[in-house]
């Protein structure tokens, strides 16, 4: 299997895990608290990647882009700072700040399966990856979420899912 494979199945795997670590935060701070962290981490991460990409000849930037990065990074540990500060006293778990670093990964990981597979190959993948991830965050009630089984039912979906995929991947 190729990198866009992997980054399409990590990707599944990583959108499955985004809603229960938003929810999570949702649950102690609200809708728009959590929006405002999650989008301004996931801003601030994608910044700080432009940095380190700039940093490293990978990627230039002018002057003005810069600032802005930097504006970024300095959000970023403030909002960090406020995040570790506030969230002990609304019991806020620590994986529940990694929202916005997901969703800065979910783009990259669509984007080299994209790149790498097309379209419809990376998006069954993706699927796949997120819906074997989801059976087993329901089977083990992982996040403090309830425990819900997987039927014969659901695991004949799961597997039928799982052959499209071959089908789709597959070379000829």
């Amino acid at each position: 299997m190729n990198a866009g494979f992997w980054a399409a199945a990590i990707t599944g795997v990583l959108i499955a895990v985004l809603g229960p670590v938003n929810a999570a935060l949702q649950a102690r701070i609200g809708t728009w608290g959590m929006v405002a962290v999650v989008h301004l981490l996931g801003l601030a991460v994608g910044m700080l990647g432009l940095v380190l990409l700039d940093r490293t000849g990978f990627a230039r930037t002018d002057a003005s882009l810069r600032l802005l990065l930097f504006s970024g990074v300095v959000l970023a540990l403030a909002l960090l700072v406020w995040a570790f500060r506030y969230a002990p006293g609304q019991g806020v778990p620590p994986y529940a700040f990694l929202g916005g670093v997901l969703g800065a990964l979910v783009v990259v990981g669509t984007i080299v399966a994209i790149q790498h597979l097309g379209v419809l190959a990376a998006l069954i993948t993706i699927v796949a990856g997120q819906l074997a991830t989801a059976a087993l965050i329901d089977r083990f009630g992982l996040f403090d979420l309830p425990v819900v089984l997987l039927s014969p039912a659901r695991l004949l979906g799961l597997l039928l899912v799982l052959a499209g995929v071959f089908l789709v991947v597959r070379k000829g």
